[in-house]
């Protein structure tokens, strides 16, 4: 990287075969099981044999490059190397273009590249009723989604399918970290002419993509920066940066209390933990929450964070390794 690549990679020479060295064991009875590495990032060797690969523009001598790698790690001769040439795509959109319709409980979940042929064959691959039975997503491809086939989007999108149907009184629906904006987006889908939805977003990229899906699915969801920087070092450098690219739109003073009747967040059990309170006071009192991106061993430490504000905490439902954990908030 000092010399100039835009991108290392690093890889065991010996990957699958018997001279391996594994950094990660395989699960063992459905447990997780890990070799502490220490700071073998920062100087010692980890595997026996290394292969790099390094991303450089066509600008640069390679000839160059791999004599400043000679000299820099005091080598008797250059190492051998390949050049292999890069096309120059937006290798976002090219992986995504690979990617079929997602049949996710009452949804179908489809991207501007796929026809309605794609749709159907779809949903006959999926076993499930015609495709007028579904409600459908239309999703922009791009940095804020990855294929909607995560069994977190699975758990929150049964979710709010579930919530909606056996509670009528839903108007207002909070989707904090929202992405792409797609549980905010279902939720408006399920109650087209009542429901308002709002999504918090620390990334200016997604926030933007997520206001353009909500246009496209003619749904009522507008999307905001947090008006807090953040408990954490990376959020608030994240919004700090959003903030010197562009006008960044916050959420409205109005907005930041106890006035959503129901919130889905699908991030990560670290950042949900320390979000606890903040969500909480986003929420009226009975309101139903539903939150994922947590791994089937960290539920137990989301159910705690939560359970100062929320009653009936508890997790609710497991897929893939992955778990959905809900709860009513509190009166007081």
């Amino acid at each position: 990287m000092e010399i100039g690549a835009c991108s290392v990679a690093i890889t065991d020479h010996d990957a699958n075969t018997e001279n391996e060295i594994p950094l990660y064991m395989e699960p063992v009875d459905s447990e997780l099981a890990a070799i502490i590495c220490g700071d073998a990032a920062v100087g010692k060797n980890v595997w026996l044999r290394c292969d790099v690969n390094a991303h450089f523009t066509d600008s640069f001598d390679i000839l160059d490059v791999v004599d400043n790698i000679r000299t820099a790690f005091d080598l008797g001769v250059s190492p051998r190397f390949e050049v292999d040439d890069v096309p120059d795509l937006d290798w976002v959109l090219h992986v995504q273009s690979s990617w079929k319709p997602c049949v996710i409980g009452g949804f179908i979940l489809r991207f501007p590249w796929h026809t309605d042929e794609d749709v159907k064959i779809s949903v006959e691959k999926f076993g499930a009723a015609p495709v007028s039975d579904f409600q459908e997503l239309l999703l922009e491809g791009g940095i804020a989604f990855g294929t909607g086939e995560h069994p977190t989007t699975q758990l929150c999108l049964e979710w709010i399918t579930t919530l909606l149907k056996e509670d009528e009184n839903v108007e207002t629906f909070l989707d904090y970290g929202a992405g792409s904006g797609v549980l905010g987006m279902a939720a408006c889908k399920l109650k087209s002419d009542s429901l308002q939805a709002v999504g918090i977003e620390i990334d200016l990229d997604a926030i933007n993509i997520a206001n353009e899906n909500a246009v496209k699915n003619g749904v009522q969801m507008k999307n905001y920066m947090p008006r807090q920087l953040g408990s954490d070092d990376e959020s608030a450098s994240l919004i700090m940066k959003a903030m010197q690219r562009a006008k960044v739109e916050f959420l409205p003073e109005e907005m930041d209390g106890p006035r959503f009747d129901a919130c889905a967040a699908n991030i990560l059990a670290g950042p949900l933990c320390s979000l606890a309170e903040t969500i909480a006071n986003m929420l009226r009192p009975g309101a139903r929450l539903g939150l994922s991106g947590i791994l089937e061993w960290q539920g137990e430490d989301v159910v705690e964070a939560y359970i100062e504000y929320f009653d009936d905490v508890k997790v609710e439902k497991e897929k893939g390794g992955w778990v959905l954990v809900t709860g009513i908030r509190k009166s007081s």
